[in-house]
């Protein structure tokens, strides 16, 4: 199997120096397969999307399932995204997806959205997941007088068109409840939304998976799977499973390969964090940062920010191109000086983390979810860093499909359904980003 970016972002034997693992210590403990055994069902991938595929099979339909996962449980972007439930999980507008989908499918579309970021409120309540939830929307500030326009526009039909309930404050009503900087020309809020430690919440349902008596085996890299007429044999370094049907549940860190159908239709993007030390009631004071609910703002490109439950500010954006440790450090330094470009009364405050997970984007530029044909082997993933609210939402939906076997028997809109198209020439998938990241540059140099 080959991976797109260096071996240092696949380093399965240990989970990334995040200020989330820093924070949360918690290690379930749970051993690697070794030898051969059977289940009905096995899921490839101990992230949100798995894991509530696994506990809905057990729940719903009392499936014998097993889960394999190539690091520790949430390894993956589970345990390293900004902790933005926010939606939706996709990279175009209202517009385009009406021009391709229609009016109906798109506002169905939104619907599961919503449906996806309440799915995550539910279960951090009924599975008791103590996971340091903040705010109760998300914001979309405007970084330019020229967006204040478009943000207005999208409020609109938020509210007219897909009855989500939003709101537009100036630049002055944002500044007494949100935060001031240079690059904020009012904002939107839209419900539902808030925040979380992203481990912590993927931990407890983990937590809850195996009170369910869900058979997880941890540092268990799927390196094959093997068909033999009806049955297909996973088989890791020093084990392997026997099963009826396979869910494949890796987003962007699926390793080419390992299913032909599957593969060159995931374009892996690296996505930066950074974390700053904790601020004094002084240094937050003085860019009048108040809420603690995520933010986006509304470059092509866009950086989102939080404040944390202790005072640091998370910022995240684009990662670099290479995958290295050397590349994370130095794309770390470059959103530095992004932060405090934004908040220039805090140019004195060091950083106290970085750290740089994969998203899954596609040409779909939406989530997919399906069965590969004639196959029995299912498929989510591509959330295009809206994970939080699509990824469990999307486990619940595969566990209905891999019971029925039939894509027909799932009732959501359709522009989920089904495999994105291959990219031409798929070694080139950087050098095609490359160029998009120029291209939505310029754009933001221009402000348009």
């Amino acid at each position: 199997m080959k991976n797109i970016y260096h071996t240092d972002i696949y380093k399965f034997e240990k989970p990334v120096n995040s200020y989330w693992e820093e924070t949360t210590k918690e290690n379930f403990n749970l051993k690697r397969l070794t030898g051969d055994i059977k289940a009905e069902v096995v899921i490839i991938g101990g992230g949100y999307t798995g894991l509530s595929c696994a506990i809905n099979l057990i729940e719903n339909y009392n499936l014998d399932v097993i889960l394999l996962e190539a690091g520790k449980v949430g390894w993956g972007a589970s345990s390293r995204n900004g902790g933005f439930c926010a939606f939706p999980p996709i990279k175009t507008s209202f517009k385009n997806l009406q021009k391709m989908f229609g009016k109906e499918e798109t506002k169905k579309f939104f619907r599961n959205s919503v449906e996806g970021s309440n799915y995550t409120k539910e279960i951090i309540s009924n599975y008791n997941i103590d996971c340091e939830v903040t705010g109760d929307s998300n914001f979309i500030v405007a970084h330019h007088p020229n967006k204040f326009k478009q943000i207005k526009e999208q409020a609109e039909v938020y509210k007219s068109e897909l009855g989500i309930e939003a709101k537009i404050y100036s630049k002055e009503e944002f500044n007494k409840i949100g935060h001031e900087g240079t690059q904020q020309f009012g904002a939107l809020s839209y419900k539902p939304g808030f925040a979380i430690n992203p481990l912590k919440f993927v931990n407890g349902i983990a937590r809850y998976a195996l009170s369910k008596k869900l058979k997880i085996f941890e540092h268990s890299l799927v390196l094959k799977i093997d068909k033999i007429n009806s049955s297909y044999t996973l088989r890791t370094l020093e084990g392997s499973v026997n099963t009826k049907k396979v869910v494949v549940a890796t987003n962007g860190f699926y390793q080419e390969g390992l299913v032909p159908q599957m593969n060159s239709r995931i374009l892996p993007v690296i996505s930066n964090i950074i974390v700053t030390r904790k601020l004094t009631k002084n240094e937050i004071d003085s860019h009048n940062f108040k809420t603690f609910s995520p933010i986006a703002n509304t470059k092509n490109l866009l950086y989102y920010y939080r404040k944390l439950k202790d005072n640091r500010i998370l910022f995240g954006t684009r990662g670099d191109f290479v995958g290295s440790d050397q590349s994370n450090l130095n794309r770390s330094k470059i959103m530095e000086k992004f932060l405090k470009n934004i908040f220039p009364n805090w140019s004195n405050i060091s950083i106290d983390y970085n750290w740089r997970g994969l998203i899954a984007m596609s040409q779909k530029l939406t989530p997919s979810i399906g069965k590969i044909e004639n196959e029995e082997i299912y498929y989510g993933f591509g959330y295009h860093g809206v994970g939080v609210s699509s990824a469990p939402w999307t486990g619940k939906q595969l566990s209905k499909l891999v019971f029925s076997s039939n894509s027909k028997d799932l009732n959501i809109s359709k522009i989920y359904k089904g495999l994105p198209k291959k990219f031409i020439f798929p070694k080139l998938r950087i050098f095609y980003f490359r160029l998009a990241v120029l291209f939505y540059n310029i754009k933001d140099k221009l402000n348009i």
